[in-house]
């Protein structure tokens, strides 16, 4: 069972990747300027960063994994990551196993838990 779920998750997480990267690329060719927007305010947000005035064995490691292109790359990641578990949500209700009342109250309890029968 966990290693259906380990599967599952790591489905999910190689789907939400490249379908960010596809979103990245597709908006970084039919729009730029939007691009260069998103672009715009990563180096605000990294900016704003740098103005807290860490030491620099924290700044160094700032200027080195916080680009621009990054920062924008993972708001992509959350938007579909966000996205595909809304639509996992949805498929989940629509096509996911339901146990009929009647069958849940006619299966004998299997536990001995006074919770078992609960449902």
């Amino acid at each position: 069972m966990w290693l259906l779920r380990f599967l599952r998750e790591v489905t999910i997480f190689i789907l939400t990747m490249l379908f960010a990267l596809f979103a990245f690329s597709y908006t970084l060719i039919n729009y730029p300027s939007t691009m260069r927007e998103l672009q715009r305010a990563a180096l605000y947000v990294r900016e704003q960063v740098h103005e807290l005035y860490l030491p620099d064995n924290y700044m160094v490691w700032l200027d080195v994994f916080f680009q621009e292109n990054q920062i924008v790359l993972v708001g992509f990641s959350i938007a579909m990551r966000i996205l595909l578990s809304i639509v996992f949500a949805l498929l989940g209700l629509l096509f996911g196993r339901r146990r009929r009342p009647e069958a849940a109250a006619s299966a004998p309890a299997t536990s001995n838990s006074p919770f078992s029968r609960w449902g």
